[in-house]
């Protein structure tokens, strides 16, 4: 055989190939955009229990349409209303990091409305690489049930109250709640709805967010109990 032949051969060969990777590029991302389109119309628009551990459930919903999970989690906590609604709207420096970690940065933008029970705050805080910083703006509102005594604190992102920032990402929606019901015997039952779009991959958050809540949820206790809380007693709030 010719070494013009072998040329010949060896394009041919090449050229099959070629054909072959481009119809199993095509085929995978047309399997890929038909996954999108399923999960995203997918969802029975219910709670789905997804983790129960140490006393922490941690609950998932689905709605057709949405790509992101909702998710739920609740636990008992030894406290009281008052400690646990201190920590929640607290503007320390300390607490952001205690929640949203080391580097988180914080600043008022509205201070507390006692007429309204709001008030309004900046966060910043560094993600991962190869993700960039996010910066909420928050609507911080507290409202207690006069019968059940349960305290609902809202979060809601009020992102055009301030320019944006070109070191981060505005998180443009987050909706956000905990709720806080008082029990017997010295407990209160902790809730916390999340519903929000941080601007990270759903694939990424659906799966890692049912064990950050219950890392989160277990060491509840501990952070509603610390010192600086013992003797915490806010005017808005009634113990039962």
């Amino acid at each position: 055989m010719t070494k013009e032949n072998i040329l010949k051969r060896l394009r041919r060969v090449l050229r099959i190939v070629g054909r072959v990777l481009l119809f199993g590029s095509a085929l995978v991302i047309a399997i890929l955009v038909a996954a999108h389109f399923a999960w995203k119309y997918s969802g029975s628009k219910e709670w789905k229990l997804e983790l129960d551990k140490n006393g922490v459930q941690v609950y998932s919903l689905k709605a057709p349409g949405s790509t992101l999970k909702r998710f739920k989690a609740v636990r008992r906590v030894k406290t009281t209303l008052n400690r646990a609604v201190a920590e929640m709207i607290s503007t320390d420096l300390e607490d952001c990091a205690e929640w949203m970690g080391a580097k988180c940065v914080i600043e008022t933008i509205q201070p507390w409305n006692p007429q309204e029970m709001y008030h309004i705050h900046l966060f910043r805080i560094n993600y991962p690489s190869p993700f960039s910083p996010r910066e909420f703006i928050l609507k911080v509102q507290v409202s207690q049930d006069p019968q059940t005594k349960a305290v609902l604190v809202k979060f809601d992102s009020v992102p055009d109250k301030l320019p944006r920032n070109e070191c981060c990402l505005r998180v443009e929606y987050m909706h956000n709640s905990w709720r806080f019901t008082p029990l017997e015997n010295g407990e209160v039952e902790a809730e916390l709805q999340m519903n929000m779009d941080e601007g990270l991959p759903y694939f990424l958050v659906n799966r890692f967010i049912p064990g950050s809540l219950y890392e989160g949820f277990s060491v509840l206790e501990r952070r509603y109990n610390r010192e600086k809380w013992l003797n915490a007693k806010l005017d808005l709030v009634k113990e039962q």
